[in-house]
């Protein structure tokens, strides 16, 4: 707490001239990310030699602190000092946690002050704003002091600090391995959230596998297929539909352009999630898995068991679940209303602002409507239920993808509209490479698998054509990231 406090003191600068409250802005840098030229051909490669050149696992993990260190200062500059501090802050509250008798109260304590940490960094100008529009304050300006991946790190300090109140084994007496823990680059900016206890003994204890590094190798590659073959190239048609306000569009334009956006921040973000998994294999660490073929759920509760898997866990058992047993009296309603606060943090934690709210709480309303009846209708629908989900996904994209409520309602009531005369219509926003890509994202979308009985019999043929396949495309996305400018992740500024 005492931390967050210091925070806010000595990175608020308020101006009282003319009874104004101004926040001073600051700008990130471009982060280190996997997908870049200089993380491919530099970090990765250097920072691999000396992580295994190093003959002890002290040593190891001493160049993983200080590579991550190094991977984060990319982005963050000075602010990379907080990861280290948000470790020790969260060793420091577990640690008062089993050691004096006031277990709740450090409990409480400690949530509040990573909140505060949380709001400082990602919310403050956002409620701030909201009480300038209520006349309770007056401002002329203000923006936030916003860091990379605060959203990920802080949640999974709470989650620690948690899970020692509930089980006091998972305390860790070196305060290191926390810090650790929480600064490692692998899954350090966009997850996937994962336990401390799932890490602890890769912390403490890994070996060199080398089927489990050339693993590492493939996973990596084909994220980085998907990242830059794949969502980049989708990139640029949803930018060109949805982005451009000076054009007119057909409705079908505008229901191709949620279509494709929603294909694209798929493969954005699992591409992050396969990237952080196989460099994490690299390093000997088995991170969880974060997606499972989402797009063909059968409601939208099956879509968010399949979607963010690690972050819907996070909100299920530190949200969802602690409300739903307070209000479990209350039947249907609470569990209703629990439902509904937790998926309204989800759209708050997904950004600062009121279009995020919205496509928050709308999944929440439709996870209460399915509980309430609607899953038994469309258990009755079979495989035409998926048609649902695409449907009330594409829908809701809007608001993800659109900048403030006005240019939601505008793009809303374009979908819904009978269109206007001489609107563009798709053919002037899609090219053939554009389509290429769209056909390998909808198809990779699906499960595809080859029969046990086939796959023993052309296994080694399958193999000779896996790695034939991983050459082509670290190939073609190497073309491609040279080519063309940095495209960062989506979920990178959340």
């Amino acid at each position: 707490m005492f931390f967050s406090l210091y925070i806010v003191w000595t990175k608020i600068k308020i101006s009282l001239k003319n009874n104004y409250i101004c926040f001073y802005k600051y700008k990130n840098s471009v982060s280190l990310v996997y997908s870049s030229i200089i993380f491919l051909l530099y970090f990765l490669p250097v920072f691999l030699v000396c992580y295994y050149v190093m003959p002890r696992l002290f040593l190891k993990n001493l160049i993983l602190f200080a590579g991550s260190l190094i991977f984060y200062f990319w982005g963050a500059a000075k602010l990379v000092i907080i990861l280290p501090l948000i470790g020790l802050l969260a060793w420091a509250f577990s640690f008062l946690i089993i050691k004096t008798k006031f277990k709740k109260f450090f409990l409480i304590i400690s949530v509040i002050s990573l909140i505060a940490v949380l709001i400082w960094f990602k919310y403050l100008g956002f409620i701030i704003d909201n009480l300038i529009y209520l006349g309770v304050i007056t401002g002329s300006s203000l923006t936030i002091l916003n860091t990379l991946g605060v959203s990920f790190f802080t949640l999974q300090a709470i989650s620690y600090t948690v899970e020692v109140y509930k089980k006091e084994k998972r305390y860790e007496k070196n305060p290191l391995y926390v810090i650790l823990y929480i600064s490692m680059f692998p899954q350090l900016l966009s997850g996937p959230f994962v336990q401390y206890h799932h890490l602890e003994e890769s912390l403490k204890k890994r070996v060199f596998v080398f089927k489990q590094f050339y693993e590492g190798v493939r996973r990596f590659i084909m994220g980085l297929g998907k990242k830059l073959l794949i969502a980049d190239t989708l990139s640029f048609v949803v930018c060109q539909i949805v982005d451009n306000e000076a054009i007119s569009i057909t409705p079908l334009v505008a229901w191709a352009g949620m279509f494709i956006f929603a294909i694209q921040i798929f493969f954005d973000f699992s591409a992050y999630t396969d990237m952080a998994i196989g460099v994490g294999k690299m390093l000997g660490f088995e991170l969880p898995e974060n997606f499972n073929y989402p797009y063909i759920s059968r409601s939208i509760t099956e879509f968010w068991r399949r979607w963010h898997i690690s972050f819907t866990t996070w909100i299920k058992e530190y949200i969802f679940n602690p409300l739903a047993i307070h209000w479990r009296y209350w039947g249907l309603f609470g569990m209703s209303i629990s439902l509904l606060i937790t998926f309204f943090v989800c759209g708050l934690w997904h950004g600062s602002t009121w279009n995020f709210v919205i496509w928050g709480v709308s999944q929440g309303v439709f996870l209460v409507v399915e509980e309430l009846f609607l899953l038994k209708w469309l258990k009755r629908l079979g495989i035409f239920s998926i048609l649902y989900v695409l449907f009330i996904v594409i829908t809701c994209l809007v608001f993800f993808r659109t900048p403030d409520l006005h240019s939601a309602q505008q793009y809303l009531e374009l979908m819904f509209s009978s269109g206007k005369e001489g609107a563009l219509g798709l053919n002037a926003f899609i090219a053939n490479k554009h389509v290429v890509a769209l056909i390998f994202g909808v198809v990779l979308c699906m499960p595809l698998k080859i029969p046990a009985q086939k796959r023993v019999k052309f296994n080694s043929l399958l193999k000779y054509f896996d790695t034939f396949l991983l050459v082509l495309v670290l190939m073609f996305s190497v073309m491609k990231l040279l080519s063309e400018t940095y495209n960062p992740f989506i979920y990178f500024k959340f």
